[in-house]
């Protein structure tokens, strides 16, 4: 194509006809400096585009590998603590059964006779002798066991709650 306006430029005998082969001629080849920049530009453009991404994904790489590090930690810690907590009801549990096999007594001597206990027995004199304590109803004594058992599970779950969150908590000094 090029070859061929050159030639009707050199072989054209009137001006216009050259005049026109020349602007034609210089549209292209500007035409063709553009579009050689844009491409240049453009391929740049993406040169660049991928090294960014490369970088994002590196970036994204790593944050998702100390994800994955602080989750399996975090996952360790939950796994003690819910063996811990385990642990504890179990030993909870046997000491409430070996309390609910004995009696429960309190000591009348320093009762004043208006906290329940309808039983009065005399005093012997000795602290903590037999005639000094007075057993306590079943219904008491299961309250009581009951309240024990609340109270244990109620540190319990505070120590677990501790020792599941104290790890998330960073301490800035």
């Amino acid at each position: 194509m090029y070859l061929t306006l050159i030639k009707t430029f050199l072989t054209a005998k009137a001006a216009w006809i050259k005049y026109a082969a020349i602007a034609i001629l210089t549209v292209m080849v500007l035409a063709y400096v553009y579009n050689a920049g844009k491409h240049s530009e453009r391929a740049e453009w993406l040169s660049k585009e991928a090294k960014f991404l490369t970088q994002q994904n590196e970036i994204k790489e790593a944050a998702e590998k100390r994800v994955e590090e602080q989750q399996a930690k975090y996952n360790e810690i939950l796994m003690g603590v819910i063996n811990e907590h385990n642990k504890e009801k179990t030993e909870l549990d046997n000491r409430i059964a070996v309390l609910s096999n004995q009696r429960m007594f309190i000591n009348t001597k320093k009762c004043t006779g208006s906290g329940g206990v309808s039983a009065k027995t005399e005093s012997s004199g000795q602290p903590d002798s037999s005639s000094d304590r007075t057993e306590l109803s079943a219904e008491d004594a299961e309250n009581i066991r009951d309240d024990y058992a609340t109270a244990q599970q109620l540190v319990n779950q505070y120590n677990d709650l501790r020792a599941l969150c104290l790890p998330l908590v960073e301490v800035v000094q």
